[in-house]
């Protein structure tokens, strides 16, 4: 049996360093790509510009306040948001508060919130329901989402997010390895988009770049669907800070712990008693392929320090074991057994004729004596797959197998966020995925 034991981890070194870079040398341009931005002009009853108007931002989950104000013609941006759920609030002497309770801000996006304030006492609060803008006005790239219910809820053959890239407008159906393997141990998918190869996209978590450096059409590092928050798909127009994708920028985003606590878990089962038995097997009589795929996990979030340092951990266990069905051309038993009467090509003896190849001497009927099989062949026939499916249903190809295997992987995903101050805030992100792979050879484990 060819057996693989490994694991893929997050290098501490390498999160240590992107803690650090992120925290202490955080470059003066706004990027995007992490985080998102939040923008709106704000006016009086009779539509004029309101300067000097105070605004309030904050993150429903961890109490994370940011504020800023409008310029003379009424117009405020705030940039580097972390995502998440915001509470709007716009104040200004004269006037009633205005405030909108909910607005989603996720990373690589521009929300607008335009305030139009009421005159009236500023503790008087008028609160309105944010609604999604029907066109994008304040970015010019092409972008899709894929967020947590989209996640949770959709049907995936390999429970990977990347499978439901699909959905995005101008996509290739993913195409890779569903049953994982010592290539792609995450289980991830080849994607590709708008006519590109499927080494043009780029994938981000968090930020920090997942392409194989080695299979640039492959991730190094798949997340657990239940660990994802969001996912962002650029498929044209990307800004400068997007660089290194061609096809598509996909930016996954993990989910980070709150104020409240929260937890889920979950459990998948898929047995072969469920599920149709391919024609083939029906015709060779090959028992129908073994298959137990079990999918547990759970995850929880919360706060360690209230409105200051927060946590979230979540596993995710695959355990398969299945086969793969194929067809592989094999010797019949006559042909096993030295008769090649039905070749139209002669069977020459090897011991005669001159050592360039003439005058050699056929074989009588093109039957090779079992005198002069070779010892090792004698030892090597007796473990021959047998041909169970006619030729002429399926060409040459006359043996149809189950080939198994065994693929067990696990998946942790961990992030802690620390709010020091407005300014700010540090994220570390840890994760592991140790797996188990086997799988039987295609001509049974003593041929190879």
């Amino acid at each position: 049996m060819c057996e693989r034991l490994g694991e893929l981890r997050f290098p501490f070194w390498a999160a240590i360093a992107f803690c650090l870079s992120v925290t202490l040398f955080q470059p003066a341009a706004k990027a995007q790509v992490l985080f998102g931005s939040m923008v709106g002009n704000v006016i009086d009853p009779s539509g004029a510009a309101v300067p000097g108007a105070a605004v309030k931002l904050t993150n429903v989950a961890t109490n994370d306040t940011l504020t800023a104000r409008t310029n003379d013609s009424g117009a405020y941006n705030v940039a580097d948001l972390t995502a998440g759920t915001y509470r709007v609030e716009v104040s200004k002497q004269g006037f009633r508060t205005f405030a909108a309770p909910s607005v989603l801000v996720n990373q690589n996006n521009v929300v607008r919130v335009d305030a139009s304030l009421q005159v009236g006492a500023t503790s008087e609060t008028v609160e309105v329901s944010a609604e999604a803008a029907a066109l994008q006005t304040d970015r010019a790239d092409v972008h899709a989402e894929v967020a947590t219910h989209d996640l949770e809820n959709l049907p995936q053959p390999n429970r990977t997010y990347s499978t439901l890239l699909e959905m995005v407008p101008g996509a290739q159906p993913p195409a890779g390895q569903l049953a994982g393997g010592t290539n792609n141990p995450s289980k991830g998918n080849y994607i590709a988009f708008n006519g590109n190869g499927f080494n043009s996209a780029t994938v981000r978590i968090d930020g920090v770049a997942a392409i194989q450096p080695w299979n640039t059409s492959a991730t190094n590092f798949v997340p657990s669907i239940e660990a994802i928050e969001n996912i962002n798909i650029v498929t044209n127009g990307a800004d400068a800070e997007q660089g290194f994708a061609d096809g598509a920028s996909v930016n996954v985003r993990l989910k980070s712990g709150g104020n409240d606590v929260h937890g889920a878990g979950f459990a998948y089962n898929i047995v072969n008693k469920f599920e149709a038995n391919n024609f083939f097997s029906n015709l060779s009589g090959v028992k129908t392929a073994h298959l137990v795929n079990n999918n547990d996990g759970g995850s929880v979030g919360g706060h360690i320090i209230r409105n200051k340092l927060f946590y979230f951990g979540s596993y995710e266990g695959d355990y398969l074991v299945g086969a793969n069905s194929g067809f592989v051309s094999v010797p019949t038993a006559i042909q096993l057994s030295g008769n090649e009467s039905a070749s139209n090509n002669p069977i020459y003896d090897p011991a005669t004729g001159a050592s360039n190849g003439t005058g050699r001497t056929p074989f009588p009927g093109n039957i090779v004596p079992a005198s002069r099989f070779d010892p090792v062949v004698l030892k090597l026939l007796p473990h021959f797959p047998t041909v169970n499916v006619p030729s002429a249903i399926n060409g040459v190809n006359d043996n149809f197998i189950n080939q198994g295997n065994v693929y067990n992987l696990h998946k942790i995903d961990t992030k802690v966020d620390y709010i020091r101050t407005q300014k700010l805030r540090m994220s570390y992100r840890w994760g592991k995925q140790p797996y188990y792979a086997k799988f039987q050879p295609i001509y049974n484990d003593y041929l190879g």
